[in-house]
């Protein structure tokens, strides 16, 4: 018989019983008990079925009553995850040159959208949590204090609400400095899906007034991976027909990035999630707020390790807080991140969403396995904390360089375009000191670059990428899956 490696991989995590604390929010399938989704409803655009380039009837009444369950004027079922979405937007409303103002903490999806459009970004730095380097919201001094004169080239905003961490910092400058330009908002809400159907979880972005928002359904609703929505929120006053023009453009848009077969699993499994929601999401969330409650108290009773509470809301422009994300810090000094993903699937069977230098992040569902909860006490009160590592960098130390990586002021020497077209070489990671890069160096997850093209690479970033390496992090774009060789601009 033939090997099928992929089926294969798939078929044994299951058979594993692994306990995922992981996307996507449909629990491994338990969000699809009652509505079950086969290979039999993967369909194409026969009579009845609809169009998603051109809806006219199922697809765009399931768009309408998502629109009306979110809070938006308008509605776009998404099949290439939150990233189209952004980069949607971005080809919609920018043209070479024009600026847009960005977190520099936001996911690397947004700079296909760069890419795409030509356009400029114009940066905001990052409020770092001290303990983990993790940033957590944006420094909005610059966007506070410089006139508006100052910024007349740009187009829009872009802001990132919730981190993936779950840190929701405060829209108010966003949205004045948005009317004062006369110019959008728009939210990367990727993680923030549920937040119109509890009120345990933040505010969401289309009720605090932005103009556009991005969902990855996926992460967090019980919908198929790659599975997103656009929203289109209120429009500026005075902007009533830009805003309804900027709709036109949208599927136009969306029409060209988007494949023209387009699944509908992905696309029933949203109207499901909505639909769900609707019916059960208040109580669903609550009973989910609670467990996290519940593991926070019994796991902070274990010695060398500490989860996020209330006290994030102290940092600066971080207002709310997502419960439902549960950020395990180690206080140990010889187990990393890292270390500690790979002993809990050894010992318990659990798999986290992700690990840092000094962190793990576990994400909360609605449909998780019913024992999962105690299952991951166990395994952790499993863990001798006291033990020394395996000769791998310190987790902490780890976690000051990721700092001091991240405070150093960005040189962009060309935009994501002129990076994305520029002559390139490829040269031993030791040689790329002072010289642009001319491909994304990024952790992944969570996807925030440490380096974009375009940028120069500084001895500190340097620093923090082989720490990084020899620590066992996974990257997304490495050379051989390795950072021993690097795209360079020759520019």
């Amino acid at each position: 018989m033939k090997e099928r490696p992929l089926w294969q991989a798939l078929k044994k995590y299951e058979q594993e019983n692994i306990k995922g604390f992981h996307m996507p929010g449909h629990g491994q399938g338990r969000a699809f008990a009652k509505w079950p989704l086969d290979s039999a409803l993967d369909m194409t655009e026969v009579p009845g079925l609809d169009d998603l380039h051109s809806p006219e009837g199922a697809i765009l009444d399931a768009e309408v009553r998502a629109a009306g369950a979110f809070g938006a004027e308008k509605t776009f079922f998404l099949v290439q995850g939150a990233t189209v979405g952004l980069q949607a937007l971005c080809l919609a409303n920018l043209r070479e040159g024009d600026e847009v103002i960005v977190p520099r903490h936001c996911h690397r999806s947004i700079y296909g959208g760069l890419v795409l459009s030509g356009a400029r970004p114009s940066y905001l730095s990052s409020i770092l949590e001290k303990e983990t380097g993790l940033p957590i919201a944006t420094d909005l001094t610059a966007l506070q204090s410089l006139p508006i004169s100052q910024y007349g080239d740009i187009k829009a905003l872009l802001a990132l609400r919730p981190t993936y961490w779950g840190t929701a910092e405060d829209l108010h400058s966003w949205r004045e400095c948005s009317q004062a330009l006369q110019k959008p908002l728009w939210v990367d809400e990727a993680h923030g899906s549920a937040y119109a159907f509890s009120s345990l979880l933040p505010t969401s972005a289309l009720k605090l007034g932005a103009q556009a928002v991005v969902h990855g359904s996926h992460k967090s609703l019980p919908a198929l991976t790659q599975a997103a929505m656009l929203h289109l929120g209120q429009a500026l006053q005075g902007q009533e027909e830009e805003h309804s023009r900027q709709g036109i453009m949208l599927r136009n848009a969306l029409t060209i990035l988007q494949t023209t077969s387009p699944s509908y699993l992905l696309m029933t499994s949203l109207d499901l999630a909505r639909a769900s929601m609707e019916e059960e999401g208040e109580l669903l969330w609550q009973k989910t707020v609670e467990r996290a409650s519940f593991l926070r108290r019994e796991l902070n009773q274990i010695k060398g390790i500490y989860c996020w509470s209330e006290e994030i809301k102290a940092y600066s422009t971080v207002s709310e807080w997502d419960q439902t994300r549960l950020l395990v810090v180690l206080r140990n000094p010889y187990v990393t991140g890292y270390q500690l993903r790979q002993l809990l699937r050894e010992k318990g069977a659990i798999e986290a969403e992700l690990a840092g230098p000094n962190y793990l992040l576990f994400l909360l569902s609605p449909f998780d396995h019913p024992e999962a909860d105690g299952h991951l006490i166990e395994t952790f009160k499993q863990v001798d904390f006291s033990l020394e590592g395996t000769g791998k960098e310190d987790g902490q130390v780890l976690a000051e360089l990721f700092q001091q990586g991240h405070r150093e002021a960005i040189e962009v020497r060309c935009t994501p375009r002129e990076a994305f077209y520029g002559p390139r070489r490829i040269v031993p990671f030791k040689e790329a000191l002072h010289k642009i890069a001319g491909q994304f160096i990024c952790p992944y997850p969570p996807g925030i670059p440490l380096i974009a093209p375009g940028e120069v690479i500084t001895p500190a970033l340097l620093e923090v990428v082989h720490a990084l390496e020899r620590a066992g992090a996974k990257w997304q774009g490495a050379i051989d899956g390795k950072m021993e060789k690097i795209a360079i601009l020759d520019l």
